[in-house]
This record gives structure tokens, sequence and C-alpha cells, in this order.
């Protein structure tokens, strides 16, 4: 639309020559009849231009809303037009079939329902098969035999991956397990959920079928049966792709099936008043039958609720190479079960409150494991505190040592200084994580670092000839007390400084423990968000 020139002429120029009263009065302060006079015929003239200029803005400001029309919707016209160019409309339906599969394997138990009902793109990229892969049953509400039938109708052949969750009376299971079991080849992830042990061995002795496809199992029972039974896996003999299993039960699992089992994280539950202790003569034979396991999670569901029942024998894991042990400080003695050669990954977790002191029978069972595993990589000691005297023997025996994390530990600037420029033990060391270590000053970490830093940077080298360790590569500080800001910062000049949790597969980021946002917050402001860019925070 294009406007007269009038307008904008009009808007500055007055509709009626302006006339001053004040100079056309003969007198201010005592006006005669003529000033009167000219006062009354100036206030009408007045009046009648402020008409004109209002009738006249009235016009303008209709113009201006019907401008304003107009331009929104050529606003409106552009956001369409490049609607249809954006990535989601470009995608291809295989890339939005795999975005919903993965939306459902997150445990979005009804992404394929919804996202089928939003266009007719995504209908088409929800009518591929593996978006309806992931099939979760709770057997307590709904119609499950319904929701079993709709979606193997739409899943075909593609793999499946079920959660089964039943409760102590389902009337529906069987009727669930008749409509599952044919599709058995199609099995890739199995976990079943169940109140006691009676349900799940029912649930297990349906499955004494192949599995020829079956790759991870997750067996997780709170309770054991009315009659005492414990949870047995014996009918699944058939399952030669079977690599990951996660058994949550209040014993040890029993089996002679699982020979290519390499990944095992056992959870003893604790919810009857009776708890039995770990025997390690039933933990010897368990890990016997898995030859090939390479990783290994022990943990206890609560705190100081099990004891342990020791034995003079061991079992050889000769391809183990991470081993997770969440138990209380008694329980650590387990470790002496096992000759582990391969091990890359050591993480030692307390179940309990940290005690006061440290944890003398703890620091000596790990000294005496470490003799037997030269290839650690990474030790991570979490609330389990061992005298410092066990911290020297440890060093000495880690000499492929990379990472090292401390949670609420007693080690001292002492210890630390053994680890040292080219003479200092653990020369591959390369990433620190402390966190809550409250005899450890910021000073010993900076001087660590910086003895550990390439000869072009330090003075204080040793000899060219001799063999270098490897630089620190990142030192994470976490509520250590006597860490000062300062230190933070001559850390951040030399390697990278983190004081933030690494992600939130975290340990500490489920407990909450080391959540440090308002410190992190005081450090950001009071220095402008100017802080070095390794001050990681």
């Amino acid at each position: 639309m294009c406007m007269d020139g009038r307008w904008y002429h009009n808007v500055a120029v007055s509709p009626t020559p302006l006339i001053s009263v004040m100079d056309c009065v003969s007198c201010i302060r005592e006006p005669t009849e003529d000033d009167i006079l000219l006062i009354h015929q100036t206030t009408m003239a007045d009046e009648e231009a402020i008409q004109e200029l209002d009738s006249e803005m009235t016009l303008l400001c209709s113009v201006l809303e019907r401008l304003r029309l107009q331009k929104d919707k050529h606003r409106e016209n552009i956001r369409r037009a490049r609607s249809l160019l954006t990535l989601a409309r470009r995608l291809p339906p295989e890339l939005l079939a795999r975005i919903f599969e993965i939306c459902a394997k997150s445990g979005w138990t009804r992404a394929p329902v919804v996202v089928s009902q939003v266009c007719s793109a995504w209908r088409k990229a929800a009518a591929f098969p593996h978006v309806w892969s992931y099939l979760f049953l709770d057997l307590r509400s709904g119609n499950p035999t319904g929701k079993v039938v709709f979606w193997l109708s739409k899943v075909q052949h593609a793999p499946l991956h079920i959660t089964l969750d039943i409760p102590l009376e389902s009337p529906s299971l069987e009727e669930v397990l008749s409509l599952l079991i044919p599709r058995s080849k199609q099995w890739y992830t199995l976990i079943i959920k169940s109140v006691d042990s009676t349900t799940m061995n029912y649930v297990l002795r349906r499955c004494n079928f192949p599995l020829p496809d079956l790759r991870q199992l997750d067996v997780i029972t709170e309770m054991e049966g009315s009659q005492g039974d414990p949870v047995n896996m014996s009918s699944l003999q058939d399952a030669p792709r079977l690599s990951r299993l996660l058994i949550e039960q209040p014993n040890l699992p029993q089996w002679n099936n699982f020979m290519k089992v390499t990944k095992l994280h056992i959870v003893l539950s604790s919810s009857t008043l009776f708890v039995p202790s770990i025997n390690a003569t039933d933990w010897i034979e368990m890990l016997q039958a898995l030859p090939e396991l390479r990783d290994l999670t022990l943990e206890l569901s609560k705190p100081g609720t099990r004891t342990y029942n020791d034995i003079q024998r061991a079992v050889d894991l000769p391809h183990l190479e991470s081993l997770t042990l969440h138990v209380s400080p008694e329980v650590n003695r387990i470790l002496l079960t096992m000759h582990t050669p391969a091990l890359r990954q050591l993480h030692l977790r307390c179940s309990s409150d940290p005690l006061a002191r440290p944890h003398m029978p703890s620091g000596a069972h790990l000294c005496r494991f470490l003799e037997s595993s030269p290839c650690v990589q990474l030790l991570e000691l979490y609330d389990v505190d061992v005298q410092r005297i066990d911290f020297v023997r440890c060093f000495e025996l880690l000499p492929k040592l990379e990472e090292l994390r401390l949670h609420d530990s007693d080690i001292a600037d002492e210890q630390l200084r053994l680890l040292h420029g080219d003479t200092g033990h653990c020369p591959n060391l390369a990433r620190l994580d402390f966190r809550w270590c409250n005899y450890l000053t910021g000073s010993a970490l900076v001087n660590l670092t910086k003895s550990r830093l390439p000869q072009n940077e330090s003075e204080d080298r040793g000899s060219p000839t001799m063999p270098q360790t490897r630089q620190i590569n990142e030192v994470a500080v976490i509520n250590c007390l006597h860490v000062k800001e300062q230190d933070v910062l001559d850390l951040a000049e030399m390697t990278h400084c983190r004081v933030l949790i690494r992600s939130n597969e975290d340990h500490c980021y489920r407990r909450g423990c080391c959540n440090n946002e308002r410190y992190r917050q005081r450090l950001r402001l009071r220095h402008n968000n100017k802080l070095p860019k390794r001050v990681i925070l």
C-alpha cells in the first residue's frame, strides 16, 4: 500500500495558525475588555484546532492499524513458507522412525501411539515395525491382553524388547504369556518384575523353549515365595546369545547354563525380617559358571543389612575388565575370592553411612586384591576410606593407573607427593577426581599438576633421559575444605579444573551429595562470568 505524502505533511503542520495569547493582550495583570474578548476567541480557535487534530489522528491510527494487520499477514505467510523448509519436514521417514524408537526405549511407553496421531508424515514413520519394538506391560491395570494383540500386529517381525510387571494376583498373566511365547524368536530383551519368587519361577518355567536372539535378561523380585523357594533359572537352557544379566532378589542366584554372559549386575534386595548372609561358596560357584564375564556389579539395596561368610578359596576371572562393589565395609572381603589379572576398572562404593574413621580391613583387602590385578586403570573409592599407609601401597601396585576418584577420603598431601614428577608412582595418571577430601590442600594439587607438566613448561624437571610421567589432563575438586578459589584458578592455568560432577550418570547425581550450584554461581559472579575456559562449571 502506498500513502500520499500529504499525510506526513499534515502531521507536522497545525491546521489553524497558532496565536499566542501572551503576545496579544495589552496587560497580563489587569486584562481589559478587549483582552478578555481576545482570550475567548483564542481559546475557541485552539479547541477547534484540537478537534481537527483528533480527527486526523483517528484517521491515521486506522491507517496504521490496517498497515499493521497487513504486516502480520505477510509475517504469517513467511512463517508458513519457512515451515515447509524445516528439518522436521525434510527428515526421511526412516530417521523419524528411529527417533520414535529411541523415545520408546527411554521409557515413554506410549510414544508409538502418540506420535502416530500427530500428522500424516509422522503416522507414516510410526508404521515402521521397529517403532513398536518396546512393549511395556503392567498387569495391574488396563487391558494388557488387548495391548499385546495390538502391539504384536504392529511390530510384525521386528525385534521385541518386553517388560512384564506382574503383581501378586494377575488373572491375565497366562493369556499374555500365551500371546508372547509364539513370538519367542523375536525376543531380544526380557525384563520380568514380580513381587515374589513363586510367580517369577512360573514365568521362567513357561520360557523353557529356544530363545535364539535373547541378548538381555532382567529378573527382579522383591521377596521369596510363601514356600521360601529361591528363583530357579535352570529352565532357560537355550539362549546362545544371552550376554547381559540383571538379577535383583534376596539371595545370590545359582545357575549352570549362562556360559556366554559377559555382563552381570546383582542387586541383593532386603524386604524380609530375616536377611541371609552372603556366602562366599555360593558367590564362587556362581562366578565359576561365567567364564566369559567382563563386567561384574554387586550391590546391596539397603545399607547395613548383610554379613559375609568368608572362605579361603578364590575363583579365576581371566576376562573381567570392570568390577563394581556397592556393599557395606564388611563385605569388601569378597575381593579376596577373585583373581582378575585383566581388570581395568575397580569401583568400591559403601552402601552404608560413611564411617568416622578409615576401615582398616577394607584397605588390607584392597591391597591384597590389587597384587593380582596390576592392569587397573581406574580406581574409585566412594565413601570407602582406607588408611594412608594403604594409599601408599595402592600407588605402588598400580603402575598403569590413569584415573583416581576419591569421595569422602582421608588422603593427605603427604600421599599425593608420592605421585610427583618422573620418579613418582602411577606414571600414567592423567585424571583426578576428589570430593569431600578434607585433609587435602589445594596447594598440593597445584604442586602435583605442576610437577607433571612437560619439560618445556616446568623448570623443576629431572634429566631428559629419565622416563617422563603423563601430564595431568583434568582435576576435579568438589566440596574439598582446603581447596580455595585461587587454587582452582591456578589449576586452570595448567590443566582443566572441574568443579562440577561429570554427568547424570555420575554416582553423586542420584545421591545429590555434590550439588554445589551455589558455590559455582558465586564463582561466576565474582569473576563477572570471565573465568578461564579451562574451569569447568
